[in-house]
């Protein structure tokens, strides 16, 4: 192999080296938001010694690519080595910082349980809040019913007094009693 294919084969591997330290760092903010959010200080100190040592392997990596070709496989061994400790390290603290303790499961519980007890107070006053209304949309109706039936016995009444004045202001009473319960019923139930 020339010296520019051994160089550019070097820099491929340094490359895919890089982007394996940048996947780790990411894996890190991340890990260090979770241990900040669960106030977990061993975790949160274990997280920055494997920034230190995601610092090294970047370090190391730097230093690749200025090895001569005699150091280049011991340094690239090394900094495979450290790469896969570093994820392995990695994924022991996730599996750490994620797992699912008794703390978090009576929290989840409760969280539950906290949401079912506001469903049940919601759904009474859904509840509550529909009979109000039926019985409102009820009691409009029977009193609607009154006034029709009021005028109408008013309207008969009239009429078999051959609308004299006592008749006529009853009947003219209770048209105005109708007419207010007939356009409001209008107004709330609509002209079906």
């Amino acid at each position: 192999m020339t010296t520019p294919q051994i160089q550019r084969e070097n820099d491929l591997v340094a490359a895919k080296f890089e982007a394996e330290v940048r996947e780790a760092d990411a894996r890190l903010t991340v890990l260090q938001a979770k241990a900040e959010a669960k106030k977990a200080k061993a975790e949160m100190d274990e997280i920055s010694g494997l920034a230190a040592a995601k610092e090294r392997v970047k370090k190391n990596i730097a230093n690749l690519k200025q090895q001569a070709a005699a150091d280049y496989a011991a340094t690239k061994r090394e900094v495979e080595k450290e790469i896969k400790d570093l994820q392995a390290d990695i994924q022991r603290v996730n599996e750490r910082v994620t797992a699912w303790d008794s703390a978090r499961e009576r929290q989840f519980y409760a969280r539950l349980d906290e949401a079912e007890a506001r469903l049940q107070v919601w759904n009474a006053q859904t509840n509550q809040k529909r009979a109000d209304v039926a019985m409102k949309s009820h009691d409009d109706l029977a009193a609607l019913e009154e006034k029709i039936a009021l005028a109408r016995a008013r309207a008969a009444a009239a009429k078999n007094e051959r609308y004299s004045a006592k008749a006529r202001a009853a009947l003219e009473e209770s048209e105005r009693y109708f007419d207010q319960a007939y356009d409001a019923a209008v107004e709330r139930y609509g002209t079906t």
